[in-house]
Parts: structure tokens; sequence; C-alpha cells
């Protein structure tokens, strides 16, 4: 089963839903992910205006960091966008899994996967400044959760991220992917997949392994480009044939 292949509300933060979705569905993709409480037009919509102009809906992005006790299990109540069955997408602190804040980063958990439907459906996202790469493994060992990998995210975080993403595979089920410089993902500016060594970046999601979605969330102005790039990486299952009938027309 081939990935879905979309955009991120983060590269057009100011589209609506029909906007956003009609762009995706341009660019030969057939996916978004979003983020809530960011300010990106989508969520005047929401999901079901995405839904209604023929995009799918990977997971939402909220800004809940787990670990940390400025997000409290209850501020989970307040937020709009996560539903049943949906994933939602969070951050990780470092330190999240230390003895003195497990208990906070479980109720958190919790909380979450009562909105979701399951702990699976809580992604913890790859990203600098949060839980390095062995801790989001020990994190979804212990709870449960899954992990988003961000790949600039990644390899801000780690050295090897080919190594790391093979580490964290068997958590990962989605992937968000930019072009930017490997060499100094710290200070990187976006670029265009094909102009920013796209091996690296295919490596990375082959380590990965099987993925049900990968979406592009970029500033660089080449969606397009990136969306038909990932299109060769991943092409479309081709359809099934039609029965022929058997029956002989009378």
């Amino acid at each position: 089963m081939k990935p879905l292949i979309g955009i991120s509300s983060g590269s057009a933060p100011r589209l609506d839903a029909g906007a956003l979705a009609g762009l995706v569905l341009s660019c030969g993709g057939t996916a978004v992910d979003v983020r809530e409480g960011k300010g990106h037009a989508w969520e005047a919509g929401g999901l079901d205006a995405l839904r209604a102009a023929g995009a799918e809906v990977c997971f939402v992005g909220v800004s809940t960091v787990l670990g940390a006790a400025e997000h409290p299990p209850a501020s989970v109540d307040g937020l709009r966008m996560p539903e049943r069955g949906l994933p939602v997408k969070v951050f990780a602190a470092a330190g999240c899994t230390a003895p003195d804040r497990f208990a906070l980063t479980l109720a958190q958990i919790a909380a979450l996967a009562a909105r979701v439907g399951d702990a699976s459906l809580v992604l913890v996202e790859t990203h600098h400044g949060y839980a390095p790469v062995a801790e989001l493994d020990e994190l979804c060992r212990r709870a449960g959760t899954s992990v988003l990998l961000d790949t600039m995210g990644l390899a801000r975080i780690d050295g090897d991220p080919v190594a790391a993403a093979a580490r964290l595979a068997r958590w990962i089920p989605y992937a968000q992917v930019k072009g930017f410089d490997w060499d100094e993902p710290a200070t990187s500016r976006h670029r265009p997949l094909a102009a920013a060594r796209p091996e690296l970046t295919r490596k990375v999601l082959d380590a990965a392994g099987e993925l049900r979605a990968v979406t592009v969330e970029s500033k660089a102005p080449s969606l397009t480009e990136d969306i038909a790039l990932l299109r060769e990486w991943y092409p479309p299952d081709p359809r099934l044939p039609q029965a022929v009938s058997e029956e002989i027309p009378s």
C-alpha cells in the first residue's frame, strides 16, 4: 500500500479549507495535515470543509507538549479539532520520561487518547528543542504513542538521521518532508526537495518503513515540484480492472 501524498497547512497558512484542499489536489496530492492554534485560515471552515472539498485529513497538530507542566491534561478539553479516529500530533519535552515527569506525561496521553480513541493515535514530532531520539523510542515503547517523522527536525536532533529513522521505524506512520541543507540543518532555509540532496530524504523515508502518508511542510515555493517528486518515489497503486460480467446479454 503506497502512502497518501499531500501538503501541510503550514505550507499555505493563508488558504482557507477549500483553497487548501484545491491546492493539494491541483498539485497531484490527495491529503492534508493541519495545525490548530497557529492562525491558519483553514480553521474557519474546519475539518468538514477540507473533506467536502476532496482532501483526506491525515492528522491535526496541536501545541500540547508532553511532560510540560504548563500543558496539564485538563487543557486537552480546550482543543477544538481533535476527533475520534483522527491522529493528533504533539511535542514531547526532553525529560518527559523522567521519573518525576512521567506520570504527567501519561496523564496527558490519556487525555488525548480519550479524544482520539487510542494512545497510538498520539503522534510525537521529531523536533529541535524537544525529546531526543532515544527518549522518543522509550516514550513510544512505554506509553504506546507513535512518531511523526519530520525530516528536518530529525536531522536537527540526531547526527545520523537515517539510523535514527530506522530506530524509530516501528513507531512511524506519518512523515513530513521539506528540502533543506543536510550539512547545516539547524540554520538552513527551506529549499525545493529536488535541490536539497533528495537521495538523503529518500533514504530517511525508506529507513522509516511503511508509511500511511507523506506531506510537504515547507516555505519553499516549490510545492508542485515537491509533490511530483514524491509521486515518483511513491507512484499510486494501479487500479484493479473491473470484473467482466459473465452474464450473457438477453
